[in-house]
């Protein structure tokens, strides 16, 4: 029984190498293609950190400072507009209570 199943078990692997094969050749392109992206990035990568070192970049730095603090000072000013607004809003939710009070105390007045 273990004999008869030789056929099966070469005629499986060989298909399994013959199907490794054609994709070998495709994997091969992709990663040599990867590569040649690992080092762009790399080289790209390495540019950027000399602008850094020489400060060509020191420009758009204090750009991004200055507008920094600028998104600071807009978010205070919207923090404290949302926390007037918020005081109206606790005002008006008691104006609210104790109109509804006073509606039921003449709904029950005239109810009787």
């Amino acid at each position: 029984m273990f004999n008869m199943n030789y056929p099966c078990i070469f005629t499986a692997l060989a298909g399994i190498l013959l199907a490794s094969c054609d994709k070998n050749e495709p994997m091969s392109k992709e990663q040599a293609a990867l590569e040649a992206e690992f080092i762009k990035g790399n080289e790209e990568m390495g540019n950027l950190d000399a602008e850094l070192a020489q400060g060509t970049n020191t420009i758009d730095l204090n750009l991004l400072e200055q507008q920094h603090v600028e998104w600071v000072k807009y978010n205070a000013a919207i923090e404290q507009a949302l926390a007037g607004l918020s005081k109206k809003c606790t005002q008006g939710d008691e104006l609210l209570k104790k109109v509804q009070a006073k509606l039921d105390a003449y709904k029950a007045l005239n109810a009787q």
